[in-house]
């Protein structure tokens, strides 16, 4: 279950003020959604996803300084680039493993890719530099989700990979409220789990003078 913290715990955690964090809400930087009021002995209080609001603070504390708060919440907002990534732009990426993106350009039969698929990519290309599986399961892994995760529309979603006795599957889950909770049967380990939206506000910023990435919100009618 995805831990949470509550609003009083935040504060005196990241050192900011509670103005602070809901201008940063109200700027876009913060999704809405991470709010969650739920009853409690003095009534009403507010829980955050742990994890995700502790990288989302840490990442605006480091970018505040350089980048403008509309600036930030293109960078940080859920919404893709809509540039196409060619083989050649593939290389640019240190996080793009060479022999998981040829795997995806045979297993797609294409050489041009989304941003949520160079995304993906990313992740598989991770999950090898850990070692969390060896190259036979690698590869049919790929096998069997390249085309399941091409059609992906949004970041607004956890990649989960489960080991199932010596077996490996990837899953998507799509994130609601406090991101995604869920149990499984003891059996099925999950062997990591990564927030697309999280990778995908990192690697605008990483990147972002490299591609000069075009936003949706910044396409003309």
């Amino acid at each position: 279950m995805m831990m949470e913290i509550s609003k009083k715990d935040l504060l005196q955690v990241t050192g900011i003020s509670y103005g602070q964090l809901y201008r940063w809400k109200r700027e876009g930087l913060i999704p809405e959604n991470w709010f969650v009021k739920r009853p409690s002995s003095t009534g009403q209080e507010t829980f955050f996803p742990k994890e995700l609001i502790l990288k989302r603070i840490r990442a605006i504390q480091k970018l505040k300084d350089h980048y403008s708060l509309e600036e930030l919440a293109n960078l940080l907002a859920p919404e893709v680039t809509n540039r196409i990534f060619s083989e050649e732009d593939l290389e640019q990426f240190q996080e793009v493993d060479i022999d998981v993106a040829a795997e995806f350009m045979d297993q797609l039969e294409k050489d041009t890719f989304r941003f949520i698929e160079v995304l993906i990519m990313i992740i598989f290309s991770d999950w090898k530099k850990k070692e969390l599986l060896d190259t036979a399961q690698l590869t049919k892994l790929i096998s069997h989700s390249a085309k399941n995760a091409s059609q992906i529309e949004n970041v607004e979603q956890e990649l989960l990979l489960l080991k199932i006795g010596q077996d490996y599957y990837s899953l998507f889950v799509e994130c609601t409220g406090t991101a995604s909770q869920f149990q499984f049967d003891s059996r099925i380990e999950i062997a990591d789990r990564v927030s697309l939206q999280e990778l995908s506000s990192s690697i605008k910023v990483t990147y972002k003078d490299t591609f000069s990435f075009t936003f949706d919100e910044d396409i003309e009618e």
